[in-house]
């Protein structure tokens, strides 16, 4: 098991000599591309005062050195620029360790106030998407936060991702690769949707026969009659040379822009994605089937997309003057472009989609390997083929620093279905019900869990912790809330195995209304294929354990007065809470 800080640390020290190496190497290119360019200079001089062979020679080898030195420079560039990405996730890997994740997306987009998703404080800063989001891409970001929302419910679909992140953290350098080069590409958000509807229109240029003739023969007669004008010395057949193109381009020319203008600005988003899954290749899969699955298609549609991103460049230089005075009319240059274009779209429209939801699925795999790693004291948990079960050791919850957090046991679901929580304000209730919701996800998306060890069966999640009225639609607390119970109850009603989490419901009505309210509540959840933890300051609902011995269990957590000083153990207890702590804490601070 390897200590992550002393990982990164030795990873930083390492990319940061590499960085320096770098640069003195670009210093060096730099001098060498000028010594060159002084050499051609030099050359060229001698060549307009007397024109020799050696000195023609002498050009052509300092020009050809010249070339060279400047493809070695932009080579050493991108390697710096790569460098300065590894650089950054490395820092970011060394920070989030024991706070923040401050370099990718806390997730905010996808709160929305509703599902257990906002009740756990999944999405936000200082999230759990926050703590494991590694997505660059749009794709990556909706990939996680959709799995967020919507868990794995099959044993054989948990096993596998388990499996896949298994293997893929035990290889974090090319995660590593995968992450930072995603980084290196980052661009603004570009939708697909657009490109994905053009992938279904018709292409009119394979289906024109004239076009498939003109795109060869006209070229052709062009660079007849260029050849002509030096020969002949006409140069008015320049002109026909012009017309001819310009006219054939015309006829086309509605058709190009609305394509053009479709894929116009899109090679570093698809550089960003073909090279994620280049990058990709490299992995060993193990015997992980979804690995391997992912993997075989990597290759394929990384060649396509890069292919892709080679026609939207000429797309986009296809407005550089020379190429649109010149270049265009004489050797039909939008036409050749369209071609590859129809040509690619016929070969791979039916893959692309797939293809770019498959960045999207990697991103999320990365992120899980980094979260996997990041944790090498976690356990991944065992699923249960029997229904409804939770069983865990030493659990605690994910965002609360281990040096502060406190482990707890809990087993429900083998000898009871409800767990009655009673306890004082502050006492850790609210924080239990998110520890085991949390984790649950964890384990339901195929991560390993904080605990020491936790056994489940798959289970759709329902809560209701935090609730919020709402001006827009003139909804009361009390209105919102109820509303909220009544989605779980349905949701549960067609469910098959589900956990419910409950903290103080109908806080808005008076003791003896809440009393009945929440009592009739918790045998609806009885009668229900569900697990119920079920917080509440209401000590009297602890009756129910003796009206449903072998379904309700009560626990609680308590608080200590001691040395008139308040004190919470936050370890959860068989039985009912006996403190309470708010009258001493209003004396203590002169409200009473």
């Amino acid at each position: 098991m390897q200590e992550p800080e002393k990982y990164y640390t030795q990873k930083l020290d390492a990319s940061e000599k590499e960085l320096e190496k770098l640069k003195k190497q670009l210093a060096l290119g730099s001098a060498a591309r000028l010594f060159f360019f002084l050499l051609m200079s030099y050359a060229i001089y001698h060549l307009f005062h007397e024109f020799q062979i050696g000195w023609l020679f002498f050009f052509i080898v300092s020009f050809a050195c010249f070339l060279g030195m400047i493809s070695w420079y932009v080579n050493i560039k991108n390697k710096i620029d790569y460098q300065l990405q590894l650089n950054a996730l490395f820092k970011n890997e060394l920070a989030q360790l024991n706070g923040p994740n401050l370099l990718f997306d806390a997730g905010n987009i996808f709160d929305d106030g509703t599902g257990f998703w906002s009740d756990l404080d999944l999405f936000g800063n200082g999230s759990l998407y926050q703590k494991i989001n590694r997505t660059v891409t749009e794709y990556g970001h909706h990939a996680l936060a959709d799995q967020f929302k919507n868990n794995l419910l099959e044993k054989d679909s948990i096993l596998e991702q388990q499996e896949a992140i298994q293997i893929y953290s035990k290889q974090m350098p090319i995660v590593e690769s995968v992450v930072a080069t995603a980084l290196l590409y980052k661009t603004e958000y570009v939708s697909f949707d657009a490109l994905f509807n053009w992938l279904n229109t018709p292409n009119f240029l394979h289906q024109s026969k004239w076009a498939k003739f003109v795109r060869y023969a006209l070229p052709l007669l062009n660079l007849t009659l260029i050849t002509l004008v030096f020969v002949l010395g006409n140069n008015s057949l320049l002109a026909i040379v012009f017309i001819l193109g310009w006219f054939q381009i015309a006829v086309y020319a509605k058709y190009f822009q609305s394509d053009f203008n479709l894929l116009g600005k899109k090679e570093t988003i698809l550089k960003q994605y073909a090279h994620i899954l280049h990058q990709f290749e490299k992995i060993d899969t193990g015997n992980s089937s979804i690995l391997k699955t992912y993997q075989n298609t990597s290759a394929e549609a990384h060649a396509a997309i890069d292919d892709l991103s080679k026609i939207s460049s000429r797309i986009d230089q296809r407005l550089n003057l020379f190429l649109i005075t010149i270049v265009n009319p004489i050797f039909l240059y939008d036409i050749q472009n369209m071609f590859a274009l129809e040509s690619w779209k016929m070969k791979h429209q039916e893959n692309l989609p797939n293809w770019i939801k498959l960045v999207g699925e990697i991103e999320k795999l990365n992120s899980y390997a980094f979260y996997a790693f990041n944790n090498p004291t976690n356990v991944y948990p065992v699923v249960l083929n029997n229904p409804m079960q939770i069983i865990a050791a030493g659990l605690s919850h994910p965002l609360i620093a281990k040096d502060k957090s406190v482990d707890n046991d809990i087993t429900v679901g083998v000898d009871n279905k409800l767990l009655l929580i009673t306890g004082s304000n502050m006492s850790g209730k609210t924080t239990f019900l998110r520890t085991v919701g949390v984790n649950l996800i964890l384990a339901q998306i195929g991560l390993p869990v904080a605990a020491g060890s936790f056994s489940f069966s798959p289970m759709q999640i329902f809560s209701s912790i935090r609730i919020s009225d709402s001006l827009q639609e003139s909804t009361s607390y009390f209105m919102a809330e109820l509303k909220k119970l009544s989605a779980i109850k349905k949701g549960v009603q067609i469910s098959t195995s589900s956990l419910v989490l409950i903290d103080e419901i109908l806080r808005g009505t008076n003791s003896e209304d809440k009393y009945f309210g929440s009592a009739q509540f918790v045998k609806e959840m009885i009668a229900l294929n569900a697990i119920t933890l079920f917080a509440t300051h209401d000590l009297k609902l602890s009756e129910l354990e003796t009206e449903f011995p072998d379904k309700v269990s009560n626990y609680c957590f308590e608080s200590v007065i001691e040395n008139d000083e308040l004190f919470f153990g936050y370890k959860i207890q068989r039985g009912v809470a006996k403190n309470r702590n708010a009258s001493f804490l209003m004396k203590k601070m002169g409200i009473i």
